[in-house]
C-alpha cells in the first residue's frame, strides 16, 4: 500500500484537529460507507490514521432499498474486500423509505447512523462529502435563490443532540476534490463502485458534474477550491450577521403559546436584510416546531410578511395554519392547529 501524498493527508489531519479532544477521548469513530470512491477513500484515510493513533473505526453501510440486490450486493462485497484485508468489521443496516425524495433519504439515513452511534458509544460520525461535493451544494443553492445561510455550503462540523447526547458529524475531505482521490484510489489498487445514476443527467446534482463542472474547469481548473474559499467566507460573515440577528431578535420578540410578538416600533427601525433575516427564523421555528410541511418554501412567507408591513390591512392567512395580525404597535404571527 502506497502512502498518502502528505499535501492530502495534512488537509485530512487539520480538518480532524477540529474534533480531537473527543477522538482523544473516545479513540472511535464511525464510517459512513457506501462503496463509491470517496467513501472507500475516507475509509483508506481512516484506517491509515487508526493505525497511527490507536483509534477504533466502525465502517456502517446502509441499505436504501432503492437499487436491484444486485447493485447493492456489489457495494457491500467491495466495502467487505477492504475490511477483511485489513481486519475490520462492516456494519451493515438499512432503511425503508416510503418517499423517495432526497431529503426524505437524508433523514433516515442519518437517523440510522446517529442510532449506531448510540448504540456504540461513539461520539463521532464521518462522512465523505468533498470539495466537489460543497462546489456543487453552493451552485445549486445559488441557483435555487438561497440566501446567505444556503451559500455556506455544507459545514465541516454539525452538532446533533440525539437522545440527550452530542454527536458530531464531520466531513474530513471536505478540501480534497474527485480527481485527488481518484488518482490516490487507483495508485493503491483499491476497489470502488460507481452508482450508474450518477452518470444519468436526469438529475440536478449529476448535469452539474457531468455538463456543467467540465465547462468551469475550462474557464479556471481551480473553480472548486475558490468556490469552496468563497463558501468559506460566507460562512464566517454569516456568523458574524447571526449573532447580531439573534441579539435583535431577543430586544424586539416576545413568545407566548403559539404565538409571536413583534414590537414595531424596534422592528421598522432595522434594514430591510434584518427585517428578512428575523422573519425567516421565526417561520422556520415555526415550521420547525409543529412538523410543517410548507410546499411554498421559507421564503415565500418571508416576502409576505415583508409586503404585509407596507399594506394597511390588519390581518394576512400565510397558510392554512399560520396567520399574521397587526396593531399600530405589534405585529403577531400566530399558528393554529
Amino acid at each position: 500500500m502506497k502512502e498518502i501524498p502528505d499535501k492530502i493527508y495534512q488537509k485530512f489531519i487539520l480538518r480532524l484537529k477540529e474534533v480531537s479532544d473527543i477522538l482523544n477521548k473516545q479513540k472511535k469513530v464511525i464510517l459512513a460507507v457506501s462503496g463509491g470512491p470517496d467513501s472507500m477513500f475516507l475509509l483508506f484515510l481512516f484506517y491509515k490514521f487508526s493505525l497511527k493513533h490507536k483509534i477504533e473505526i466502525f465502517p456502517v453501510y446502509i441499505n436504501h432499498n432503492l437499487r436491484s440486490k444486485k447493485e447493492i450486493q456489489k457495494d457491500i462485497q467491495t466495502i467487505e474486500k477492504f475490511c477483511n484485508k485489513h481486519n475490520l468489521r462492516l456494519i451493515i443496516d438499512e432503511i425503508k423509505p416510503k418517499k423517495y425524495d432526497e431529503n426524505t433519504l437524508r433523514e433516515l439515513r442519518y437517523d440510522k447512523l446517529l442510532n449506531q452511534a448510540y448504540n456504540l458509544k461513539c461520539s463521532i460520525i464521518s462522512t465523505a462529502h468533498t470539495q466537489t461535493d460543497l462546489a456543487e451544494t453552493f451552485i445549486l443553492n445559488l441557483l435555487r435563490g438561497s440566501g446567505l445561510k444556503g451559500l455556506c455550503g455544507i459545514p465541516f462540523l454539525r452538532v446533533v443532540n440525539f437522545k440527550k447526547h452530542n454527536i458530531y458529524i464531520i466531513r474530513p475531505l471536505i478540501d480534497i476534490n474527485k480527481k485527488e482521490i481518484l488518482e490516490i484510489l487507483n495508485e493503491n489498487k483499491i476497489s470502488y463502485v460507481i452508482d450508474k445514476t450518477n452518470l444519468e443527467d436526469f438529475y440536478k446534482r449529476n448535469l452539474l458534474r457531468n455538463k456543467i463542472f467540465p465547462l468551469f474547469k475550462k474557464i479556471n481548473s481551480n473553480f472548486e477550491s475558490n468556490i469552496v474559499a468563497a463558501s468559506s467566507l460566507i460562512n464566517r460573515v454569516y456568523e458574524i450577521i447571526s449573532n447580531e440577528i439573534s441579539k435583535k431578535i431577543r430586544d424586539c420578540l416576545s413568545f407566548k403559546n403559539s404565538n409571536v410578538f413583534i414590537d414595531l416600533k424596534k422592528f421598522l427601525m432595522y434594514n430591510e436584510f434584518t427585517q428578512r433575516e428575523i422573519f425567516y427564523r421565526i417561520v422556520s421555528e415555526i415550521a420547525i416546531k409543529h412538523s410543517l410541511k410548507l410546499k411554498q418554501g421559507y421564503k415565500n412567507l418571508v416576502e409576505q410578511l415583508i409586503e404585509f408591513l407596507k399594506f394597511p390591512e390588519n390581518k394576512r392567512p400565510l397558510t392554512k395554519n399560520i396567520y399574521a395580525f397587526k396593531t399600530k404597535n405589534f405585529l403577531k404571527i400566530n399558528f393554529k392547529t
